[in-house]
């Protein structure tokens, strides 16, 4: 079984690879299909880029889902805005479920589209305790995703309001979409980059690698876990 994870930029991949291999897991390069990555632990994790943006990131994830016998969960991995409150740089929001915020309901009243995190894996992380040293915390909860840069607080506040997302990214929802359209299981986790105010573009490139290498202890926690 593999657990797939995509990471929508190049930054990202990177730095979540590079942690991947401090942390004690010898990779190969791979490809599958039309996409080249990494895959560590005998197979069992392999982790490319999914691209930038909902629509890419969603043909991304579902091209490498179709190339890829035996995925047991489909990972979005990335950086966030930060939206809710006691959220610092660097801390991880797991996804309970990733809500489309940036969906056109001007003729509908519908909710607007969710997707619900794997909860076997959800629960298996709610009792990982995240060691002092590591300098992060670990939240559950709502992440907003749309294609829409955040870099305003009044903007942030509005959509904190309207979804109650803890944290607000680009790709989720596309990856979901494709998990869900090949019946498995998905997760998106986002390491906390900045908080999507007027500072969000020059916090969102300093604190990349940092806000992954938190990812990547998390994802090494999930390799961990017996199967669901």
């Amino acid at each position: 079984m593999t657990v797939l994870v995509l990471t929508p930029i190049e930054r990202e991949f990177t730095s979540l690879t590079e942690e991947l291999t401090s942390l004690g897991l010898p990779s190969s390069s791979v490809s599958h299909g039309q996409i080249s990555g990494r895959s560590y632990a005998d197979g069992s994790l392999f982790v490319a880029q999914g691209g930038l943006g909902k629509a890419q990131f969603g043909i991304q994830t579902q091209h490498l889902l179709d190339h890829i016998d035996g995925v047991s969960l489909a990972v979005c991995a990335g950086t966030a805005g930060g939206l809710g409150p006691g959220l610092a740089i660097g801390d991880v929001v797991v996804g309970t479920s990733t809500v489309e915020h940036d969906f056109n309901r001007a003729f509908s009243k519908r909710p607007l589209p969710s997707f619900e995190g794997s909860k076997p894996h959800i629960r298996g992380l709610g009792s990982l305790e995240v060691p002092s040293q590591e300098g992060f915390a670990l939240h559950f909860g709502l992440i907003a995703s749309g294609d829409e840069d955040i870099a305003d607080a009044a903007r942030a506040r509005q959509l904190r309001d309207s979804t109650g997302a803890l944290a607000v990214a680009w790709e989720g929802a596309g990856g979901a979409r494709a998990a869900k359209f090949s019946n498995i299981p998905y997760l998106e986790l986002r390491g906390i980059s900045d908080n999507a105010d007027h500072d969000a573009s020059t916090q969102f490139f300093e604190n990349i690698p940092s806000a992954m290498k938190n990812v990547a202890f998390v994802l090494r926690k999930i390799l961990d876990m017996p199967p669901p």
